[in-house]
C-alpha cells in the first residue's frame, strides 16, 4: 500500500495535471504534496487546484500538503515574435531590457537591473545553462553578446549569471502579491525562491506572522551565497529544497552531487525535511519509461537521507505524469524495502526540548522493545517531525482531529497521517488507536506500539509522555478495500 513508503514525492501541477479528475490520479498514483509554481499560471488557477485538492483530501482520506512556490528574482529572457529564436554559436546579439518582442539578434530581458550587472565578458547562461552567451560591451540599456553556446531560445527562458552579486532583494512586488494569495487560501508550505542569506528568511517568516497564518518556509537552495550561508539558513527554516537546475548551473555541475549530499547531510543532522529537485525523471516528460541513469539518481538521493523528492515538468506538463508518479513510487519502495539504515538516534546532545526529549525516547523504546509503531497524538504535527528525524523502522503514524495538520505533515519522511475523534481519556486513545491499526491494516492485535501525547489528556497538554501499549481489538476486523483510507488500500491501479 502506498502508507509503506516513507520517502515522500512532491509533484509539480501544471496543464497535464490541474484538472480535478488528473489531480484524483495524481493523488492516487502517490502524490504526497502539490507544488503550485507561481512561475506560470493566474491565481484563478491555482485557487481552482486549491479547492479541487482540499476537496479530493476528505473524498479519499488521503491528506495533501500544499506547497506555494513562489517565483523570486528570476531574470528570464522576454518574449519573441514567433515564440522564440535560433542562437548560433559565434552569433553577435543584442539583450536589451527595453519592453520589445524578441527576434533573431535582439533578446529582451524583464530584468532592467541586468545592465548594471554585467561587465565585458560576464557569462550569461540561458535556459538552465544550455545556451551561453558572453559579454562584449554595455550600451545604456542595451548589452552586446556573442554566443558561446547556441540551441533554440524560447519565450520566458530563465537567465543566470555565476558569481554575479545581483542587486536584487529575495521578495519581488509579484512575490508579495502571490505570498498574500497564498496566506488568504491557507497553503501548507511556501516555498522562497534564490534565498541568499538567513535574512531573507526571516523578512518570509514576518509576514507570514503578519497575516495569522500556519504555513511553513522551504528555503531553496540554488546561490552560491546559500551554501555560504547554509547552516544558518536551515536552522531558519522549516523544511529545505535543493533546488538543482539554478544550482548546478550556478556552482557548476561537476561540483553539484558534492553540494546535494552536503545540503542533505546538514538538514538531517539539524531535523530539517529535505527535498531533492530537478530532472529527477526528465526523460519521461516524453518517454514511458526513465533511464537508468535517472533510476539510479532517484535512488541514491534516498539513500543519502532525502525526505522528500520533487517532479517538476515530468507531472506538470509531461506526456506520462501519473505513471511517472508511481514510477517514483517503485523506485522509493524498492530502495527502502533493502534499505537497512534506519534509527539515526545520537546519544550525544546532552540537553534536548521537552518534545525532542520524548520523541528520542519513543524512538529508543520502538528499538529496544521492538514496537510496530510509535502513534504521535498531536496537535501541531511538532513532535512527528521530530521522531521523523530519528528515521525509525516502525512506522510514524501521526493522529489528530485538525485536518489542517495532517495535511502540513504530508511532507516529513514516514509519516503517515490520520485523523481521530476526539478524546478525553486514556480509554478512548486506546480504543481509537486500536480501532486504527487493526481496521486499517497497520498492525494487528498483540502488537507493542509507543504512543506519544499530552497529559493532563482533558487540559489538551503539550507532549510530554511516553505509552507502552499493547495492541488489542480482538473483535475488530479489518475494513474492506474500498472502505479503507487510499493510501491503506491495495496499490490502486492508475492509467
Amino acid at each position: 500500500m502506498l502508507a509503506d513508503r516513507r520517502a515522500k514525492i512532491v509533484a509539480t501541477i501544471g496543464p497535464a495535471t490541474r484538472d480535478e479528475k488528473n489531480l484524483e490520479k495524481a493523488i492516487k498514483a502517490g502524490m504526497n504534496v502539490a507544488r503550485l509554481n507561481f512561475s506560470h499560471g493566474s491565481h484563478e488557477d491555482h485557487l481552482k487546484v486549491v479547492h479541487s485538492l482540499r476537496k479530493l483530501s476528505k473524498e479519499l482520506q488521503a491528506p495533501v500538503a500544499i506547497l506555494q512556490d513562489l517565483q523570486g528574482p528570476k531574470i528570464r529572457v522576454g518574449k519573441f515574435e514567433n515564440g522564440s529564436i535560433e542562437i548560433k554559436p559565434g552569433e553577435k546579439l543584442v539583450v536589451t531590457t527595453a519592453k520589445v518582442l524578441g527576434k533573431p539578434g535582439l533578446v529582451p530581458s524583464d530584468f532592467q537591473e541586468l545592465p548594471l550587472a554585467c561587465v565585458p565578458g560576464t557569462r550569461i547562461l540561458l535556459d538552465d545553462g544550455l545556451m551561453e552567451v558572453k559579454v562584449l560591451q554595455v550600451r545604456g540599456e542595451e548589452i552586446d553578446v556573442e554566443v558561446v553556446y547556441g540551441g533554440i531560445l524560447k519565450d520566458r527562458k530563465g537567465m543566470n549569471l555565476p558569481g554575479v552579486n545581483l542587486p536584487v532583494d529575495c521578495m519581488t512586488p509579484k512575490d508579495l502579491e502571490d505570498l498574500q494569495f497564498g496566506i488568504a487560501n491557507k497553503v501548507d508550505y511556501i516555498a522562497l525562491s534564490f534565498v541568499r542569506h538567513a535574512r531573507d528568511i526571516r523578512k518570509l517568516r514576518e509576514l507570514i506572522e503578519a497575516g495569522n497564518s500556519n504555513a511553513k518556509i522551504v528555503a531553496k537552495i540554488e546561490m552560491v551565497e546559500a551554501i555560504e550561508n547554509l547552516e544558518e539558513i536551515c536552522r531558519l527554516s522549516d523544511a529545505v529544497m535543493v533546488a538543482r537546475g539554478d544550482l548546478a548551473v550556478e556552482v557548476g555541475q561537476s561540483r553539484l552531487p558534492g553540494y546535494q549530499k552536503r545540503i542533505i547531510s546538514v538538514c538531517n543532522q539539524l531535523g530539517k525535511p529535505v527535498i531533492t529537485a530537478t530532472q529527477m525523471l526528465d526523460s519521461m516528460v516524453e518517454n514511458p519509461r526513465p533511464t537508468r541513469a535517472e533510476i539510479t539518481d532517484v535512488a541514491n538521493a534516498v539513500l543519502d537521507g532525502t525526505d522528500a523528492l520533487m517532479l517538476s515538468a515530468e507531472s506538470a506538463s509531461g506526456k506520462y505524469p501519473f505513471k511517472c508518479i508511481r514510477t517514483m513510487h517503485e523506485i522509493i519502495t524498492e530502495v527502502e524495502r533493502n534499505e537497512e539504515e534506519y534509527y539515526k538516534i545520537s546519544l550525544e546532545n546532552e540537553f534536548l526540548s521537552t518534545p525532542a526529549s520524548i520523541a528520542a525516547s519513543a524512538s529508543l523504546s520502538a528499538l529496544k522493545l521492538n514496537a510496530t509503531a510509535i502513534i504521535c497524538l498531536t496537535t501541531s504535527g511538532k513532535t512527528a517531525n521530530i521522531i521523523s528525524a530519528f528515521r525509525p523502522k516502525a512506522r510514524i503514524i501521526s493522529v489528530t482531529q485538525h485536518l489542517d495538520v495532517l495535511n502540513g505533515m504530508e511532507l516529513g519522511w514516514g509519516i503517515q497521517t490520520h485523523a481521530i475523534k476526539p478524546y478525553k481519556t486514556m480509554e478512548d486513545i486506546l480504543r481509537e488507536v486500536d480501532l486504527l491499526l487493526v481496521s486499517h491494516g497497520l498492525g494487528k492485535t498483540g502488537d507493542r506500539v509507543i504512543l506519544t501525547l499530552g497529559q493532563p489528556i482533558a487540559c489538551g497538554a503539550k507532549t510530554n509522555s511516553i505509552y507502552v501499549h499493547t495492541v488489542g481489538g480482538e473483535n475488530v476486523a479489518k475494513l474492506p478495500n474500498d472502505k479503507l483510507p487510499l493510501r491503506c488500500q491495495e496499490e490502486p491501479v492508475v492509467e
